[in-house]
C-alpha cells in the first residue's frame, strides 16, 4: 500500500501506527527546530525576546510555547516589533539536538542549560512555569543578565502546579528553594541548599528583587480590580482592567524600594480558596494577601511577576501531555474578559527599555511600594505533601528521564511533527490535492483535509474568516484562525486577502456553532495558474487555468504540448480551436516554442493522453530567447520586506548562502546586505539552485517569481513558480 501524506495524518489521528512508525526516524531528531517569529523589517525594534522551554513551561497541560499556547502573547510582541524566539539550552555536542538529562548526581551530558553567554543576545527573558531547579551558576547567569540591564518575566502559578509530579513548582524555583525542609532538598553539587528557609528574607528571589511568591492558591475568575494607578507602577498599568486569576498565587513585597505591586485584591473583590488546595489557600485577602502581578527595578536591569498563566494563554496547545500522551487542554485566557493582554505586552515594553535609576526610591517619579503586612504566613514554613508529588506518576513515565516521555510530547524520543529535515516538506498543498468547500462540508468531523476556496468574510473579530465556494458563492465554511495566522489571513487585519482564492489544511469541525475548519496547519494564497503538475492531477471535467512551456506541436496543427515550468517531465496536450491555431499552434508558429503560456480550458484526454479541450483563451506570459531579463521591473528584496505575506512578487537579489541544508537560499539585497528573504526551492529546483549543492551560485544574481511568505520563520518567498540566473 502507498501511504500519501494525507493517509498518514489519518492514520496517526486514529492510532492506527504503532510506536514503531516513529522509528523510522531516529530517536529525538523529530523536533530539533525552535521556532523564531519575526517583524516585518518595516515594524521591526530592533529587540528580541526568548521565551524559556529549557526548564520548564510543557509539563502536564502547561504549553507555554511560542507556537503553542503562547502563541497569541508571542503574536503580539511581534506585532510590536520584537523578535520572539524559543530557548531551549546549549547544544554542547554540537549534534543538531539539545537534550536534557537529569544532572542532579552531576551528570555532564545535560544541554537543557541556562548561561549568560546563551542568552545575553535578548532583551527579555520569560520564564513561564519553570519546574526544575536552577544551578548556583545558573541563577548566577540570571543575575549577571539583569545586571546587564535586561529583564526576566516570571510567570508562576498556584502552589501545587507540579504538572510533572516531579515534587517541583514555579513558586519554588523562583525563590529558589522547595517548601519542604526534609534533607532530600539540600542538593548540593551545583544546585545547593534548597530547603525551606521559613523565612521570607531568605531565598534567591527575595534576596535579588526584593519579593518572593506566596504558596497559596487562590480563585477568583471574575477579575482581580485593584490596579494600581500608573502613576505609581511605570506607566504599565495605562490601559488594564481587571486580571482574570483561575487558581493561582500571589506574591509578597519584603523590600519596597526593589519591588512594587501593580495588581492587588480590592477591598470589593471576593476571591475564594482553590478547591484543591492543601492549607488555607487564602491567606488574609484584600491588599495583605500581597500582589498578584508585581515588579522589580534592583540595580541596572528589571524583573516583573505574575501569580497565573491562565490570563496569558491561549487555548491552542502544540505538544501532548508527557505522561500520558493525551491532547493538552489550556484555557483562552488571551481573549477572555479578564484577559492580561495588554498588561503582558506593557510589561514586556518596560522590561526591553533599560533605565538608568537603581531602585523605587521615590525619586523622579519612581514610586516605592508597599511592604506586604505577613510576608511569610506559618503555613508557608511546612510542606502540606511532605516531599511527595501530589499525586501518582503515570505508569512507566519518570519525569527526569525523557525516554519515558510519550510521542509528540516536548523532549520526547519520537514525534510525527518535523521527521523531515525540510520543515515545510514537499508536496505542498496545490489546487490538485485539494477538495472544493462543498466537499469539506460533506465530509466527516476529524477528517484531514486540504481545501480550496474565496475569502469572503471575517468572522469573530480578528479570530476566523469565511470560505466560500469557488463554483457556488452561496456556500461557505467557517475557518478558524491559529494566532500566528492573524494578520495575513484575517480581512479585518488585511483587508487586501478578501476574494482572494486560498488552500486550507486543516481538520473539519465546527466553528462559532456552524460548519467549519480547525486545527488550521497551513495557509497559502493559491496560484493564480495550475502548473501542469497540477493539471495532471486534476479530475476530467473540471474547469482550470494553467501555466507551462511550449514543447512541441502535436496532430500536426491541430495542437501542441505543454510542459511543467519546473518539472518538464510533467506534460500535457492542448488541443486548439481553429482560431487559435495561426499563433499558437508550432507547425504555422515556430517562435511560439519555449513561450510560456496560461491556458483556460477543461481538463480531458487528448490523442489517448492527459488533456486539455474547450480552450476558451490562451495568452503568452513571456518567451524565452535565451537572452537575459530585464531586471527593470523587478521588486528588490527591501521593496518585497516590506510588503504583506501572501502577494505575489518578482524579485531580484544575490544569492548569499545555503538556507536549511540543501532546501532554500538566501537572497541579499546588493544595496543593502542586510536586507535578505529566504527562497524556499521546491524538489525540482534544488539540483541546479540549492548553494549547498552548487557553491558556484554565490555571488550570482537571481530571479525568483513566488508568493511572498515567511519561511524558517524568516521573512521569504515561497510557492517558487521560477528561478532565472541574471548572470
Amino acid at each position: 500500500m502507498t501511504v500519501n501524506k494525507l493517509t498518514l495524518s489519518v492514520l496517526l489521528s486514529a492510532g492506527l501506527l504503532a510506536h514503531s512508525s516513529f522509528a523510522m526516524a531516529a530517536a529525538y531528531d523529530w523536533n530539533n527546530t525552535a521556532p523564531v517569529k519575526v517583524p516585518s523589517a518595516a515594524n521591526n525594534n530592533g529587540k528580541t525576546v526568548y521565551f524559556d522551554v529549557s526548564h520548564g513551561g510543557v509539563e502536564g497541560n502547561a504549553d507555554w510555547v511560542i507556537d503553542g499556547a503562547f502563541s497569541d502573547f508571542a503574536d503580539a510582541l511581534v506585532q510590536q516589533g520584537y523578535t520572539v524566539k524559543e530557548y531551549r539550552g546549549v547544544d554542547l555536542n554540537n549534534d543538531g539536538r539539545i537534550r536534557f538529562f537529569d544532572d542532579r548526581s552531576g551528570n555532564q551530558n545535560n544541554e537543557a542549560v541556562i548561561t549568560y553567554d546563551a542568552i545575553k543576545d535578548s532583551d527579555v527573558f520569560v520564564l513561564a512555569e519553570t519546574n526544575r531547579p536552577f544551578t548556583l551558576a545558573e541563577q548566577a547567569a540570571l543575575e549577571q543578565y539583569v545586571a546587564s540591564g535586561k529583564g526576566i518575566f516570571f510567570v508562576a502559578d498556584h502552589y501545587d502546579a507540579d504538572r510533572n509530579l516531579n515534587t517541583w513548582d514555579a513558586t519554588e524555583v523562583f525563590n529558589g528553594y522547595n517548601r519542604s525542609d526534609l534533607s532530600k532538598y539540600n542538593l548540593g553539587g551545583a544546585y545547593g541548599d534548597w530547603r525551606n528557609p521559613k523565612s521570607a528574607d531568605a531565598g534567591w528571589l527575595v534576596e535579588n528583587f526584593g519579593i518572593r511568591f506566596r504558596f497559596n492558591g487562590v480563585d477568583y475568575k471574575q477579575g482581580v480590580s485593584g490596579v494600581e494607578p500608573s502613576s505609581q507602577t511605570e506607566g504599565i498599568t495605562q490601559g488594564v482592567e481587571p486580571i482574570l486569576m483561575a487558581a493561582g498565587a500571589t506574591l509578597a513585597i519584603v523590600d519596597p524600594q526593589k519591588a512594587k505591586g501593580l495588581v492587588y485584591f480590592s477591598e470589593n473583590d471576593t476571591p475564594v480558596k482553590w478547591r484543591h488546595a492543601k492549607d488555607d489557600g487564602l491567606y488574609f485577602g484584600g491588599k495583605a494577601e500581597g500582589p498578584y502581578v508585581a515588579i522589580a527595578k534592583s540595580g541596572a536591569g528589571k524583573a516583573a511577576f505574575i501569580g497565573d498563566s491562565s490570563p496569558i494563554e491561549d487555548a491552542t496547545p502544540k505538544y501532548r501531555r508527557q505522561d500520558s500522551g493525551s491532547t493538552k487542554k489550556t484555557y483562552p485566557g488571551w481573549t477572555d474578559p479578564g484577559h492580561a493582554s495588554v498588561l503582558a505586552v506593557n510589561i514586556i515594553n518596560w522590561l526591553a527599555t533599560p533605565e538608568s535609576y537603581q531602585y523605587f526610591d521615590g525619586q523622579n517619579g519612581h514610586a516605592s511600594g508597599f511592604a506586604t503586612p505577613t510576608p511569610m504566613d506559618t503555613q508557608e514554613m511546612s510542606d502540606p505533601n511532605n516531599g511527595q508529588p501530589w499525586g501518582t506518576p503515570a505508569n512507566g513515565f519518570n519525569p527526569w528521564d525523557t525516554d519515558t516521555y510519550k510521542n509528540n510530547s516536548f523532549n520526547a524520543p519520537y514525534g510525527d511533527g518535523q521527521t523531515n529535515p525540510d520543515p515545510d516538506p514537499d508536496p505542498t498543498p496545490t489546487p490538485g490535492d485539494t477538495v472544493s468547500v462543498s466537499d469539506a462540508l460533506a465530509a466527516a468531523q476529524n477528517t484531514p483535509l486540504v481545501v480550496i476556496g474565496k475569502v469572503s468574510n471575517a468572522i469573530n473579530g480578528i479570530y476566523g474568516l469565511e470560505l466560500s465556494d469557488l463554483n457556488n458563492p452561496s456556500t461557505h465554511i467557517y475557518v478558524k484562525l491559529e494566532s500566528s495566522q492573524r494578520a495575513d489571513f484575517n480581512p479585518q487585519l488585511n483587508p487586501a486577502i478578501l476574494n482572494q482564492n486560498i488552500i486550507v489544511t486543516g481538520k473539519r469541525n465546527s466553528y462559532m456553532g456552524a460548519p467549519g475548519i480547525r486545527y488550521v496547519t497551513d495557509l497559502q494564497i493559491a496560484p493564480s495558474f495550475m502548473s501542469v503538475e497540477q493539471a495532471l492531477a486534476t479530475a476530467q471535467g473540471e474547469s482550470l487555468e494553467l501555466t507551462g512551456r511550449v514543447k512541441s506541436g502535436l496532430n500536426n496543427i491541430y495542437a501542441l504540448i505543454l510542459e511543467d515550468l519546473n518539472d518538464p517531465s510533467f506534460t500535457i496536450n492542448i488541443k486548439l480551436e481553429s482560431s487559435q491555431r495561426a499563433e499558437f499552434s508550432p507547425v504555422l508558429n515556430p517562435d511560439i516554442l519555449n513561450a510560456t503560456l496560461v491556458i483556460k480550458g477543461v481538463r480531458d484526454s487528448y490523442m489517448s493522453q492527459p488533456g486539455v479541450r474547450q480552450v476558451s483563451s490562451i495568452t503568452q506570459a513571456s518567451s524565452d530567447n535565451g537572452g537575459n531579463p530585464d531586471q527593470g521591473n523587478d521588486l528588490s528584496v527591501s521593496e518585497v520586506l516590506a510588503m504583506n505575506n501572501g502577494q505575489p512578487v518578482v524579485v531580484s537579489g544575490t544569492i548569499t548562502a545555503a538556507i536549511n541544508n540543501k532546501y532554500a537560499l538566501e537572497l541579499s539585497d546588493p544595496s543593502n546586505a542586510g536586507n535578505k528573504l529566504y527562497i524556499k526551492l521546491e524538489s525540482s529546483q534544488r539540483d541546479a539552485f540549492s548553494p549547498l549543492l552548487n557553491p558556484q551560485l554565490i555571488g550570482k544574481s537571481l530571479r525568483v517569481e513566488g508568493i511572498k511568505n515567511d519561511y524558517m520563520s524568516h521573512p521569504g518567498v515561497r510557492s517558487v513558480s521560477k528561478l532565472t540566473l541574471l548572470n
